[in-house]
């Protein structure tokens, strides 16, 4: 099987893990869990759509990114129980749905691949994440991060954002098309390694003692 359909496909494992476990999951898995299933239907969707029209389908990747972020942030905001204010949530929010529609409707437009508002996501993504480490080392409250839910989402996300910024930061200029070829099963190799290590955090969800 191609390394991109099993890419394609591999959302499915922790969005179906994430439905049987809908009980025992709280306030923060229970968004991820929503994150999933919409990133599932945005995926299938843009499949059909270029199914249907033969046109590509940036349009649903462009929505993806913007659902990606805002569920993220929501996420985020429940892993720091209020140590952050909500206005800084809000602010970040708002701030980069601006720039995401300024970006859809006067830069980049609906049909190119969003580089630059990707990037900008994965800036704002890597720095509260290592913000989010920085709480947990030194406020020592989560004895076994290696056993928590939020671990593993961070170690996930951390993985794949550093290592796809070089080609989020410049797909217009891989014009060879073998680099280009290996550079793309690159990142569905990626994504393969996002969605176990989504799933391995959705199965420490009775274990991790810090979770309500």
């Amino acid at each position: 099987m191609e390394i991109s359909l099993i890419a394609f496909y591999i959302p499915l494992l922790p969005a179906l893990l994430a439905l049987v476990k809908w009980k025992s999951l709280n306030a923060s898995q229970r968004w991820f869990a929503l994150l999933l299933w919409l990133i599932v239907i945005i995926s299938f969707s843009g499949y059909l759509w270029v199914r249907e029209t033969k046109h590509n389908n940036m349009p649903f990747f462009h929505v993806y990114i913007l659902v990606e972020y805002l569920l993220l942030l929501q996420i985020f905001r429940l892993f720091f129980k209020g140590s952050i204010k909500d206005r800084f949530w809000l602010l970040l929010a708002v701030g980069y749905t601006l720039v995401w529609l300024f970006n859809v409707l006067f830069l980049e437009g609906w049909w190119a691949f969003p580089d630059y508002i990707h990037v900008l996501e994965v800036v704002i993504m890597l720095v509260i994440i290592s913000i989010w480490f920085r709480k947990m080392l030194k406020e020592k409250v989560i004895r076994n991060p290696e056993r928590t839910f939020e671990f593993w989402i961070c170690a996930g996300l951390v993985i794949f954002f550093m290592g796809n910024l070089m080609l989020f930061i410049f797909p217009k200029f891989i014009i060879n098309k073998g680099v280009f070829i290996a550079v793309w099963r690159l990142n569905s190799a990626l994504i393969i390694l996002l969605y176990i290590i989504y799933t391995v955090a959705l199965l420490w969800v009775k274990k991790a003692k810090t979770l309500s």
